[in-house]
């Protein structure tokens, strides 16, 4: 699958940085490249464009904001926002943003905002769409919003397996993905916005996603090739989670 990219920025200098990182993604083809919204928009509706970079500064004065452009976008376009501040991250995320990039972006943080592009075109291409379509599905949406290596990310809450203290950090592991996200959390904090329904503290530096255990045993759980220990101090929290469960 290849993804058709348009870029919006302003600042000629990060809008040649942004061709040079879509010229280097073998999936992805540079289909414009534009410093004014109303020029940009009037290309939009000749050509299909799949993912739209673009830019989101608090410091804007054109007519048209980055955030008003989205809004003008087709509901099949992707959007990954490029932004110097972090303060319309939720906002963007509501908007159903593919990414929200701040900092000093570099080529490893765009792509991977480019294959998370390509992971959501591959599975709606497989009729099984990351995001329900309809307003109510939008309303049950469970998701969280976490900073991590210069970026806000918003993770489905069906993504995590686990989470592990990592000191003042925490570790969220996700399917399919290699590597862990970093994000300044205590352990805490991630209990507390985490329902229960869906997780349980384990270990004092574990929580685990229920429908993520593959196996439970006397003193460890199991998902994929990991064994978390159970803590003591838990294990009255994961027992009460198989409370009703048919156990044959």
């Amino acid at each position: 699958m290849n993804l058709n990219c348009a870029l919006l920025h302003t600042d000629a200098q990060m809008l040649e940085k942004l061709q040079g990182f879509v010229e280097n993604i073998p999936f992805l083809t540079l289909c414009g490249s534009y410093t004014d919204p109303l020029a940009a928009l009037k290309e939009y509706y000749v050509s299909k464009i799949d993912v739209y970079v673009v830019e989101l500064s608090a410091t804007s004065t054109g007519e048209i904001s980055g955030m008003d452009f989205s809004r003008l976008l087709s509901s099949y376009t992707r959007v990954i926002f490029v932004a110097d501040t972090e303060r319309y991250a939720a906002d963007c995320f509501r908007l159903d943003a593919l990414d929200y990039l701040t900092g000093d972006l570099t080529f490893s943080t765009f792509f991977q905002a480019a294959s998370k592009a390509m992971r959501w075109f591959t599975l709606k291409e497989g009729n099984t769409s990351p995001t329900s379509s309809g307003h109510e599905a939008d309303t049950q949406e469970k998701v969280i919003y976490l900073r991590s290596n210069n970026r806000i990310l918003r993770l489905h809450l069906d993504e995590i397996n686990y989470i592990e203290s990592c000191g003042d950090y925490v570790k969220i592991y996700c399917r399919n993905e290699p590597r862990p996200y970093m994000s300044l959390c205590t352990m805490k904090c991630m209990e507390e916005r985490l329902p229960e329904t869906d997780f349980v503290r384990i270990h004092r530096s574990f929580i685990v996603r229920k429908r993520a255990m593959d196996a439970i045993a006397s003193n460890t759980v199991s998902i994929g090739p990991r064994e978390i220990p159970i803590g003591d101090a838990y294990r009255d929290r994961l027992k009460a989670c198989l409370t009703g469960l048919t156990i044959l």
